[in-house]
């Protein structure tokens, strides 16, 4: 649904844009000369009507006025082409608004009789959609190595590799947000293993959450800034699809600051 959401939400930034050249076009439309402008045997003509007549007449060369002249009748033509373009798309543009709606399959199972429930929704998704309840039960390729290395416990049970993480499960679980835990990521011949995939229960879409925790070491955090290059290269970007956290031995990762992050991108 976020593609959804955020179509409209461009359409609405896009009604905003026509209406404001709409209005400026009309407005110096009103203070441009009448007529039109004809080239013909290398001389400019004004072309008006006057007491019913279409006239014909010469703009002088020598008069003071003449390239201005020639500039607003050329403006006032393609004022005249551009705004019926620009109005009759604007109201197209607030028909769809006005009756476009969301398309949700979790929303039609809810229309319909107890006993349709149950049905496995993947195959109604828009491509890039996710069902979060049923997309957390799907089995998914994770990080297997050093095993021994999850000493840490969230609240739900969740192992995980550092303290910061089980935080980050731990209230991922409060607020009732499915995600999975080290998922296998194929970013061109990068193969990596972000912290966290949550779906977000809104827009019901991915969102990777990357943990750095050594961010006080150079080398570390060099790879750290190479690895989001890789990132961004393949589409996933902070604060859209992608959420960074980060600390040092003397700047930890807080509670409060895990809730604000899952506040702003996953509410």
């Amino acid at each position: 649904m976020y593609k959804q959401r955020q179509l409209l939400a461009q359409i609405k930034e896009e009604v905003g844009r026509y209406e404001a050249l709409i209005h400026d076009l009309e407005f110096r439309k009103a203070q441009l000369p009448d007529g039109s402008l004809i080239y013909k045997r290398g001389s400019y003509y004004r072309a008006v009507k006057f007491k019913g007549k279409n006239r014909q007449i010469l703009i002088p060369e020598n008069l003071s006025e003449a390239q201005r002249l020639i500039d607003e009748l050329k403006e006032r033509r393609y004022t005249k082409k551009a705004l019926p373009v620009l109005k009759r798309n604007l109201k197209l543009l607030q028909q769809v608004i006005e009756r476009m709606e969301l398309y949700d399959a979790a929303k039609i199972e809810d229309s319909l009789p107890s006993y349709y429930k149950g049905l496995n929704h993947t195959a109604f998704l828009l491509k890039g959609d996710i069902y979060p309840e049923q997309w957390s039960s799907i089995p998914y390729d994770r990080n297997l190595s050093h095993p021994d290395d999850l000493l840490y416990q969230s609240e739900g049970g969740q192992l995980t590799r550092s303290k910061a993480e089980a935080e980050i499960a731990t209230i991922l679980e409060q607020k009732g947000i499915f995600f999975r835990y080290e998922p296998k990521l194929q970013l061109g011949w990068h193969c990596y293993y972000p912290d966290f995939c949550a779906a977000h229960p809104v827009h019901r879409k991915q969102i990777y959450w990357e943990h750095f925790g050594k961010m006080d070491d150079p080398a570390y955090a060099a790879n750290t800034m190479d690895k989001l290059r890789v990132y961004s290269e393949h589409g996933y970007r902070l604060g859209d699809n992608l959420i960074a956290t980060w600390e040092t031995k003397t700047a930890p990762l807080t509670f409060q600051h895990i809730k604000e992050r899952v506040d702003v991108y996953l509410s």
